[in-house]
């Protein structure tokens, strides 16, 4: 036989072994699963580094080129930014802009200059701030800035010519676009409030990529049983690695094919087109994978590859025996199980010995919630075994041959069950956990939002410009609607004082003295306005003085940074409109104002936070799909090599459901148990962390995680009952 024949018979053998094999169909979706998730994970590094270079990119070309960075050319245009925001789509860059030549070059984006009082917006800010008016906040919006001039497609952005023009000492001398973001004057783009590339990677590289891994590990080794024999008898008839290494090949070559083309068409899905991602709502840009394709295609083909030789050295490395003699069952780790519930009690009321945010209230928790998970597949092995032997008596009591061999298997051998439903408790135990930091970082975004939902918009704060002056302040007032009135915010923190001036009118509204001397309000302020909006804007203040002030006059100063900050209240206690004022003082202003409730900065900065934190959710959540996978094809492979012991009992007496009711108890009732018991596990360890209210550990995310494992659990019964049914169909007595 040729050399050629040679290798096609060796890779026929493999694959004929592999159609027939125990848990052959088991293992060809597990090898496939984890090809497609292996490029798709190596993929998602890929993508992420190519729209941080791509970002970059159309970042440092919509940059503007001051002149003074190029004194050489003449100015072209007045460039300012500012920063407004919308209801549930948080802040973004306002760019004012006024040409000053014929031939000024055009942002990146623009296809022509916008006429005076109008506004160019991105699509995203035009579908976000529909609801808040946002195409005549600004002026009348003509356009849309095209994908060239946004960092990403769903940025929120807006380019705006002010009826009047900018004046030139509050604005850049531009000469044109193309300045790197790091040498700039001004910082423009999402960028900015984004985690570095190498932060960011770490995500998909350890919530993905390391379940993926053990993923790859199990499907390399389901079944292995046969396999090592066949291992065996190929050394024992003088086969060389290379002709073990082609028998794998064709064993596992068509899995590993058929999940290269699956990653292969999902990564062409991002390669044809925009693909807004689920749970964080980004949208990956066509434009930066197709700049990527060499490397998107060498992923496909080095995950592959993984595969394979993960395949070939699982079936060179394979386990000996020490003896020859039977093993009986081993015994649960007694010691081990016993200090899981201890440390479980050390983690939750360690931390109560030490001050809230001290390294050893942090450790504590740290200490006992490592403790706790690792000691959780002993528990669970215990905890198993005392199971079986119940439902044991039960199937004996009742007549449910199901329950009682499913009982007799658990209670017998432990340590699969807990190798199934330990890597899922942990997982769901350490989602948590990671959701449960997230809320530590966002206290003052929900103190900002519970003081909104105790006043709402009746009271707002308006903190003008670095430009604003005393005069266009008070053409803005003089602007408001009849009910509501303006109250100017003096804070002195060197004196730990602040005083509220303005008319009667207003300071009634606040329930305030009004004299046309200050008076010094004693003990708690009545109304709660009042309270919320000197809590937040004057933190610290010990002393409160109100006093009479005339309206702010036409001749006062126009010296940028003497304007105080100012309080719009309602006088009939009605919600104010924020989008109304806001357009109100683009209006009047030629860059406006800064309008939000009282702490309504810190619901922006909640809002980076919150979607900075959907990203370890998505991906975390990613990693417990893939570890549910794990346990699905473990525990199906364990099931139908033990469930051929069942195909005798049931083709003798006729009885084939037995095979789902055993299925029903050793796949789907220990998934569902996995999952309640990670997530009450998970919620416990972080239960110092959420005491006060902080945390974004909600009823709804708890049962997601539960369904998902649910239902995977639902696909491991369904599939290992199916298999073993239909292996007992193809049994006939052989001596056994």
């Amino acid at each position: 036989m040729s050399e050629h024949g040679v290798i096609r018979h060796l890779m026929w053998v493999g694959l004929t072994a592999g159609r027939g094999a125990e848990a052959g169909r088991v293992r060809f979706i597990a090898l496939t699963a984890a090809t497609a998730l292996l490029a798709l994970g190596i993929a998602a590094m890929v993508v992420v580094h190519a729209s941080y270079q791509g970002q970059a990119q159309r970042g440092t070309a919509r940059h503007p080129v001051t002149q003074e960075d190029r004194p050489d050319l003449p100015t072209t245009a007045l460039w300012s930014k500012a920063t407004d925001s919308v209801a549930h789509g948080g802040s973004f860059s306002v760019v004012f802009i006024t040409p000053l030549t014929a031939d000024a070059p055009l942002p990146p984006g623009l296809d022509a200059w916008p006429a005076p009082g109008e506004a160019v917006l991105s699509p995203g800010l035009r579908t976000r701030g529909a609801a808040d008016g946002i195409a005549t906040r600004y002026g009348h919006a003509v356009g849309r800035i095209g994908v060239e001039g946004l960092q990403s497609p769903d940025e929120l952005l807006a380019y705006v010519r002010p009826r009047a023009g900018l004046p030139v000492d509050e604005a850049l001398n531009v000469v044109g676009y193309g300045m790197a973001p790091h040498a700039a004057v001004v910082r423009l783009g999402q960028l900015d409030d984004a985690r570095p590339e190498w932060a960011f990677q770490t995500m998909p590289g350890l919530l993905v990529l390391l379940p993926v891994a053990v993923l790859l590990v199990v499907a390399a080794r389901t079944g292995s049983r046969n396999r090592d024999r066949r291992t065996a008898l190929v050394d024992a008839l003088g086969g060389t690695s290379r002709a073990l290494a082609l028998i794998v090949l064709g064993e596992a070559g068509m899995p590993v094919l058929a999940g290269a083309v699956i990653a292969t068409g999902v990564v062409g899905a991002f390669w044809a087109c925009d693909v807004r991602l689920p749970v964080t709502g980004f949208v990956v840009s066509a434009q930066d994978v197709r700049a990527h394709g060499r490397e998107l295609a060498l992923a496909v083909v080095t995950a592959a590859m993984v595969v394979v030789a993960t395949c070939v050295v699982a079936a060179r490395f394979t386990p000996t025996a020490g003896s020859n003699r039977p093993t009986g069952a081993r015994r649960p780790p007694m010691r081990w199980a016993a200090l899981c519930p201890v440390l479980l009690l050390i983690a939750v009321l360690g931390p109560r010995l030490w001050a809230a945010g001290t390294p050893g209230n942090v450790l504590t928790n740290w200490a006992g919630a490592a403790g706790t998970l690792a000691t959780l597949p002993a528990a669970i092995a215990v905890l198993g075994a005392l199971l079986g032997r119940r439902m044991s008596r039960a199937g004996r009591r009742f007549g449910r041959p199901g329950l009682l061999v499913a009982g007799q298997r658990m209670a017998t051998h432990p340590g699969p069950l807990a190798r199934m439903t330990a890597g899922l408790v942990i997982a769901l135990g350490l989602l948590v956990q990671i959701v449960a930091w997230q809320g530590l970082f966002g206290a003052e975004a929900r103190a900002a939002q519970a003081t909104v939902e105790c006043i709402g918009s009746s009271a707002l704060v308006v903190r003008p410009r670095t430009t604003t002056t005393p005069r266009q302040m008070a053409a803005f007032v003089r602007e408001l609607p009849p009910t509501v009135e303006a109250v100017r915010m003096i804070n002195a923190p060197e004196r730990f004082a602040v005083t509220l001036e303005g008319t009667c009118r207003g300071l009634t509204a606040l329930q305030l003295p009004c004299r046309d001397k200050p008076v010094r309000v004693g003990g708690e302020l009545k109304d709660q306005r009042a309270r919320e909006i000197v809590e937040w804007s004057a933190s610290g203040a010990d002393s409160v003085t109100a006093r009479e002030s005339a309206e702010p006059a036409d001749a006062a100063a126009s010296t940028p940074g003497e304007v105080p900050l100012t309080v719009l209240v309602s006088v009939d206690g009605r919600e104010l409109s924020v989008p109304a004022l806001k357009q109100l003082a683009y209006r009047v202003l030629p860059r406006g104002l800064a309008i939000d409730t009282a702490g309504g900065e810190w619901l922006t900065t909640g809002q980076i936070k919150r979607g900075q934190g959907l990203w370890i959710t998505c991906f975390g959540f990613v990693g417990i799909l893939v570890l549910a996978g794990v346990s699905v094809i473990s525990g199906t492979a364990e099931f139908l090599r033990n469930g051929r012991a069942l195909a005798p009992i049931s083709v003798l007496s006729g009885n084939r459901r037995i095979h789902w009711s055993t299925a029903a108890w050793s796949l789907l009732v220990p998934f569902v148990l996995a999952g309640f018991v990670g997530c009450v596990v998970g919620t416990w360890l972080a239960y110092p962390k959420t005491a006060d209210g902080a945390s974004y550990i909600s009823g709804s995310f708890l049962l997601l995680c539960v369904l998902a494992v649910s239902v995977m659990g639902l696909l491991a019964w369904g599939w290992g009952a199916h298999v073993a049914a239909r292996q007992a169909a193809e049994w006939r007595p052989r001596g056994d």
